[in-house]
């Protein structure tokens, strides 16, 4: 089974505009079958680059984007 990277974006774009929680996190995780990533001020950011992650940039708790890879 092959994973359609943009087509995963376009499914977290989704939640752009939502409060983050876990409970979120975890569902976008289960839809799309790959590792969700909270980042921003208060989440744990790593330096390597995992092109199959999502990133999910958390500012005053509403996510504000979505991005594949870092």
């Amino acid at each position: 089974m092959t994973i359609d990277l943009n087509q995963q974006l376009e499914t977290a774009k989704q939640y752009v505009g939502k409060q983050y929680a876990e409970a979120l996190r975890a569902e976008l995780s289960e839809k799309t079958g790959l590792v969700v990533r909270p980042i921003g001020a208060g989440f744990i950011m790593t330096k390597d680059y995992n092109p199959a992650r999502i990133n999910l940039l958390v500012e005053n708790e509403i996510i504000t984007s979505a991005a594949m890879g870092n």
